[in-house]
């Protein structure tokens, strides 16, 4: 992907690709410069509208062409900015097409590509954990099977993170320890090599997983760490808008904690981030915007608010965002001395479960009001 190696190359092989469709008429690689375009223009700008013509029109010169070659390459393109502002889910099944067709054609790349974002949509989108557990396993075989070592590095830090929710251990703690250590000298090894965009994502999924885990001292470590390398990067790992979700939830959570105010201002930034591009997921707006209202001191609409996160994620079929809204309640609740924490805990812990996060469920249950339970 010239992109994640030199954004000004990708940027002049687009343009150059569009030109020569306009001097001489399009042909199929021009609906691969209009998808590239599409993700540019919602990277650089996060012009909604913008991406939206622009990947719709290459979809339909993909279509009107029967560029099967390119279908691969331009759906995981294009599909993957829409997934932004349309259901992960929705749009998940495209990359799942994308990865057939591009094995049919023997364009393994973007196959390997596609069936990569196809497993991060499933994750992002609260798909039962024991599920996408066994799509990762096929998919890394055939990744080291045809030699695709830089789209294995991508797919290792889900594969790690799944691991950690789903293993239920006896001694949680030292577990996690060993987990954290364990893909600390992975991303050492990424960053040895020069490999920063994969390191990248590794910090954000260990800074996400190390949330919901409760451990922030780690979390944060992983999320200055990311921000030092996304400087040598020309892209972000948007991850369907989870990157900004989960930066300010934890920005929220060290802004308490610490009172500090350069945390304040980086949870209200990731807010407007995600109320501008991550429009279909009202649930994660909810749930930053009540967050913050607390930290700010306005708790009295807190519970109403999220319970309306909650219902909305339960709606969509996010069993994850459900779960953790809902711990968030219940922590809200005992630092108000509110009766109903006992409840709110126990939706987290069962929809954990449900979701196959049987690691963070236990962990549930030994930290907080449910280990006074029968």
């Amino acid at each position: 992907n010239a992109y994640l190696v030199n954004q000004h190359t990708a940027v002049f092989f687009m343009i150059h690709v569009l030109q020569l469709s306009l001097d001489y008429g399009v042909c199929k690689e021009t609906s691969w410069a209009l998808a590239g375009f599409c993700a540019l223009v919602f990277r650089l700008s996060g012009d909604v509208k913008g991406s939206k013509i622009l990947g719709r029109f290459a979809l339909i010169l993909l279509d009107r062409l029967q560029a099967k070659e390119m279908l691969p390459r331009v759906y995981v393109t294009v599909y993957g900015i829409f997934a932004m502002f349309e259901t992960s889910k929705a749009v998940s099944e495209k990359f799942l097409h994308a990865y057939e067709v591009g094995m049919q054609t023997g364009d393994i790349y973007w196959a390997m590509y596609s069936a990569r974002t196809y497993c991060e949509a499933g994750f992002f989108s609260g798909v039962e954990l024991e599920l996408l557990w066994r799509d990762i396993q096929v998919f890394e075989k055939q990744m080291i099977q045809y030699n695709q070592e830089s789209l294995w590095n991508l797919i290792v830090p889900l594969r790690q993170s799944v691991l950690a929710l789903t293993q239920c251990s006896d001694d949680l703690s030292q577990h996690s320890s060993e987990f954290f250590t364990e893909g600390k000298k992975l991303l050492d090894d990424h960053i040895e090599k020069n490999r920063y965009y994969p390191a990248t994502v590794f910090c954000f999924y260990f800074s996400c997983l190390a949330y919901i885990f409760g451990d922030h001292d780690f979390a944060t470590d992983m999320l200055k760490q990311r921000k030092n390398l996304e400087i040598k990067v020309p892209t972000e790992f948007l991850a369907f808008g989870a990157t900004s979700f989960f930066d300010g939830l934890l920005s929220t959570a060290c802004a308490r904690q610490t009172k500090n105010d350069k945390w304040i201002k980086y949870a209200l930034e990731c807010f407007e981030k995600t109320k501008n591009r991550d429009r279909n997921n009202l649930q994660r707006v909810l749930l930053l915007e009540t967050e913050i209202s607390i930290l700010m001191g306005k708790t009295s609409d807190a519970v109403t608010n999220y319970n309306k996160a909650i219902d909305i994620a339960g709606k969509k079929g996010y069993i994850h965002e459900q779960a953790i809204a809902s711990e968030r309640a219940g922590d809200f609740c005992v630092s108000q001395g509110d009766a109903r924490a006992c409840y709110y805990y126990s939706e987290a812990e069962r929809l954990y479960l449900r979701w196959g996060a049987k690691g963070k469920a236990s962990d549930l249950k030994r930290n907080s009001l449910l280990s006074d339970l029968p």
